[in-house]
């Protein structure tokens, strides 16, 4: 079992950069073009006004690492955002996307970007890894897949704008998805099946479309049904199979080329981490009536999101804004605990679970993990609270129960 630590309030969950990594074969030679797309929510830079005018600037650095991690190549460069309106300074619904492009050889790279506001100087990074193929290995193949967020047209010309997050929330009549399939067969015509899958790997949604295919370079678009699923992490899967061949040579080979994509259904102003529903609800006992709970628990699924719902906005500290902090803070401690104490149950549902999520970070932790005279045990200290809370190892192998009474000074949190 994990040791609690010090930790600053609601800063796990809080995204504060999202970037995609697609690999497509380059128009010319062997490897691999890589696109690098970043998106940056309005609502995690900080803007100055300057007259009518709303302003922020941040620098972006790109870095690529090879599979030993060893910098290979790094872009740097600055981008400005302006708005008249002060709604969409703070608004997660707003956001610049910024796009590179690298041409690599094939092989794993790890990719780091990094962030930094140049008001508040204040930067983040993230890093993603991803495997890029030559493409000059096969007569069929296929770039990697691209959520769409919106698909228009201009004539015959088809206008995309990219989902960088993986978040199809927004999304409820299903989604767009684009990759280019490179077809050096005879064949002329495309079977695109999909699933969804989700827990242990049990379909729950498929789907299959027809393209026709050109030789070369074909821009492949279709529709993914992911209506009234529910919150939580997915994985689309695709299978690609060349028909209708002129040439039998080609024919006689089974040609199929697979592909896979997360996505995810958050609903905005909610912690990542809630990806069951049921299980957010049965984590609020600490805060909220049981009977209460059970309750909503046994509404239809619409009605028992919007019961959900209701529940934290009555305990929004600011609600007139989009993000309710309390609950951000709330199911970090729930993730911090499923992390850290998680023993024969889930991490929650053990004392020290309960008492992290109930208080938080203690101030200070005294362990006796092999004392003469004692079983193992820590004292967790609060000093706001002028509280000590005691936790005996009786069995031996970490299951650490809470030993001094609690039910006072929680009721008053309650």
């Amino acid at each position: 079992m994990a040791q609690v630590e010090t930790r600053k309030p609601a800063e796990l969950d809080i995204p504060n950069i999202y970037f995609d990594l697609l690999g497509f074969a380059p128009d010319s030679g062997s490897g691999s073009r890589l696109d690098v797309y970043i998106q940056i929510p309005y609502e995690n830079i900080f803007f100055l006004k300057e007259g009518p005018t709303f302003t922020a600037s941040y620098e972006l650095t790109i870095s690529l690492l090879d599979s030993n991690k060893k910098l290979i190549k790094e872009k740097l460069w600055n981008e400005t955002v302006k708005t008249e309106f002060y709604e969409e300074t703070i608004s997660p619904k707003h956001y610049k996307i910024s796009q590179q492009s690298f041409l690599l050889p094939s092989g794993k790279y790890f990719i780091r970007v990094q962030i930094r506001d140049n008001q508040t100087k204040k930067s983040i990074s993230a890093t993603k890894s991803i495997e890029l193929r030559n493409y000059n290995d096969s007569k069929f193949s296929a770039s990697d897949m691209m959520i769409l967020n919106k698909l228009t047209y201009e004539g015959e010309k088809k206008i995309i704008s990219p989902n960088i997050s993986g978040n199809v929330v927004d999304l409820p009549g299903g989604f767009y998805v684009f990759l280019e399939v490179y077809n050096y067969l005879s064949a002329d015509t495309l079977q695109l099946d999909y699933e969804i899958f989700k827990d242990e790997r049990k379909v729950i949604r498929s789907g299959t479309s027809i393209h026709p295919l050109q030789t070369t370079k074909n821009a492949i678009f279709f529709k993914v049904n992911s209506n009234e699923l529910p919150i939580g992490e997915y994985i689309l899967n695709v299978i690609l199979s060349p028909k209708n061949f002129s040439n039998s040579t080609d024919e006689n080979f089974r040609f199929k080329y697979s592909l896979a994509k997360p996505f995810s259904i958050h609903w905005r102003g909610m912690p990542t981490s809630i990806v069951d529903l049921d299980a957010a609800i049965d984590q609020m006992i600490y805060i909220e009536d049981a009977a209460e709970l059970k309750r909503i628990k046994s509404l239809p699924l619409n009605e028992k999101v919007a019961a959900f719902k209701e529940l934290w906005k009555k305990k929004d500290p600011t609600p007139n804004t989009e993000r309710n902090e309390l609950m951000e803070e709330y199911y970090s401690r729930v993730e911090y605990a499923n992390k850290n104490f998680k023993h024969y149950i889930d991490g929650w549902k053990t004392d020290m679970g309960m008492v992290f999520i109930i208080f938080g970070s203690p101030n200070n932790v005294d362990r006796h993990p092999f004392d003469i005279d004692s079983k193992p045990y820590e004292v967790w200290y609060y000093y706001q609270l002028n509280r000590q809370f005691v936790f005996v190892d009786e069995s031996g192998f970490g299951d650490y129960k809470l030993v001094t009474p609690i039910w006072d000074i929680w009721q008053r949190t309650r």
